[in-house]
């Protein structure tokens, strides 16, 4: 769980982890937060059964905490979960279930298979789609959420992908390498409610012009 300036929603999205019926750890990693997050792992996860968490002291992005989490799980499958509430960690239970059964090695959730689909801002959800195509054309997957927070990996799948970027291109990068490493990615429906920029969502349309770069140089450049 990769955590930067999530004060107001630390504490419940820990206890919705924490909740689902299947056995977990919880890898936190606290991106340099100035906001009080800090103080609440310190004070109220530290050293609790269940649940490492570490810190950084200079704000690296959600990559660079992802990429200081891995290497501290100890579970056969990993996902990313975010600090906010936009997602449901009930839904590990079906994601999880394909690479349990050996059916497939990566999974992603996708808010756009879900019947009721919840509204995002035109140009994000555009921009996901548009990722999304891309990977499908380049690398030959067959996926509608590129962008999705909910991606689940096989362990020694993710911990043998060296990861180069430090920011938001976690998504695109790690797409690029498993599908050039010949994995297909399942996708399952998830649950989802999108925040808005005022309530601290984070990414913006840069983010979305760096994703396309990635994807473009991990198929004709590296």
């Amino acid at each position: 769980m990769p955590v930067f300036n999530e004060h107001k929603t630390i504490r419940e999205i820990i206890a919705k982890v924490q909740a689902v019926p299947i056995e977990t750890e919880l890898v936190i990693v606290d991106d340099a937060s100035t906001d009080g997050t800090r103080e609440i792992l310190k004070s109220e996860y530290e050293g609790k059964p269940g649940i490492q968490v570490y810190y950084h002291e200079k704000n690296k992005g959600k990559s660079g905490a992802i990429k200081t989490g891995i290497p501290h799980t100890t579970g056969e499958i990993i996902s990313i979960q975010d600090g906010d509430l936009e997602t449901d960690p009930n839904d590990f239970i079906a994601l999880t279930e394909p690479i349990k059964s050996g059916e497939a090695s990566v999974v992603y959730g996708s808010r756009y298979l879900q019947p009721k689909e919840e509204s995002l801002y035109f140009a994000y959800k555009f921009g996901a789609r548009f990722l999304s195509v891309v990977v499908n054309i380049m690398y030959g997957q067959n996926i509608t959420d590129e962008a999705t927070c909910y991606k689940v990996f096989r362990a020694d799948i993710l911990k043998g992908i060296p990861l180069e970027y430090d920011r938001f291109e976690f998504c695109p990068e790690v797409t690029a390498k498993v599908s050039k490493l010949g994995y297909k990615i399942k996708e399952l429906p998830m649950n989802y409610y999108p925040r808005s920029f005022d309530e601290g969502k984070k990414m913006n349309w840069r983010d979305g012009v760096k994703a396309l770069w990635v994807l473009v140089k991990f198929r004709f450049v590296n």
